[in-house]
């Protein structure tokens, strides 16, 4: 059987046709429309009406980066997608496409997919921490997705680090999002004097041995250990699993990061919790969605 997963991103789209096991057949990507829903639905439908004319489709699954009630289906806010809030895109899509969909916050879909077909599969307790435009978090316990009372669960990018810290896109101040982020990444740079638009190019400026573009990722990564050394406390996790654009670079942000775990953390802890990178990497969004979609999750 195959099903379509769906990874809505706030500067791209990005879709594939998966199979049982979780293995991506075809893919496809497309720019995120932000700002117009039907223009965005139309896109929505024209991928999977594309994968339709390949393959018979079971199901559709979509991660959207945002706020999703378990409740009510409604996204509450998509704070780098407007046009989605207070919208069942679930249900608008199925009616669309006569086809059964299921929608998740991005986040949760990426830890689903790493957790039934990546670094976190036989786990019984895991986070899957998402390094893009921003700072995303899913959360495997007990063997089970975790999405709390309501579905909003894992929100550990708008956890506030610091009191007086930089303004987030949540409207609040301080949180690990303004600091471990390609934005937060790149507003180190510039605080250090690098003047780079891109986290590419912060990147690229690093691994050619500029010292403020190293600063920048040890900052960066340090907050990221924070970040790390507060769910091993708090969960007991078996590990955590590292993904997102961002972590092309994981070299230069994950030996601060476990430097910053064996500071902070518990050591018992901290121990049997390893730090990895994602084995679907930019696929794990869409794979879990699919994955979703499959289990009807």
């Amino acid at each position: 059987m195959n099903y379509v997963g769906i990874d809505i991103g706030g500067t791209n789209i990005k879709a594939g046709l998966v199979d049982d096991s979780g293995a991506v057949r075809d893919a496809r990507r497309m720019p995120s429309v932000v700002d117009d829903i039907d223009i965005l639905l139309k896109s929505l439908t024209t991928i999977v009406a594309d994968f339709q004319s390949r393959a018979s489709i079971e199901a559709v699954g979509v991660g959207i980066p945002g706020l999703r009630s378990t409740r009510t289906h409604l996204i509450e806010t998509s704070p780098n997608i407007p046009c989605i809030r207070n919208l069942n895109l679930e249900a608008e899509l199925a009616k669309q496409l006569k086809l059964p969909v299921i929608s998740e916050n991005d986040a949760n879909a990426g830890a689903y997919g790493e957790w039934v077909a990546g670094a976190g599969r036989g786990l019984q307790y895991m986070a899957y921490l998402t390094i893009g435009t921003g700072l995303g978090c899913g959360l495997v316990l007990s063997g089970a997705l975790y999405r709390g009372a309501s579905g909003y669960a894992g929100e550990i990018g708008h956890l506030n680090v610091e009191p007086d810290g930089r303004p987030c896109a949540c409207g609040s101040i301080g949180c690990f999002e303004t600091r471990v982020s390609a934005p937060g990444l790149i507003a180190t740079a510039r605080e250090l004097g690098l003047n780079e638009s891109s986290a590419d190019a912060v990147y690229d400026a690093a691994i050619h041995g500029d010292t403020a573009a190293l600063a920048a990722f040890a900052d960066t990564g340090r907050f990221l250990g924070i970040a790390c050394a507060n769910l091993i406390n708090l969960l007991n996790l078996e590990s955590i699993v590292i993904g997102g654009g961002v972590m092309a670079s994981a070299d230069l942000l994950l030996h601060s990061a476990t430097a910053e775990v064996r500071r902070r953390a518990f050591e018992p802890a901290a121990r049997i919790c390893p730090i990895v990178q994602s084995q679907l990497r930019s696929d794990a969004g869409l794979i879990g969605a699919a994955m979703l979609a499959r289990d009807r999750q």
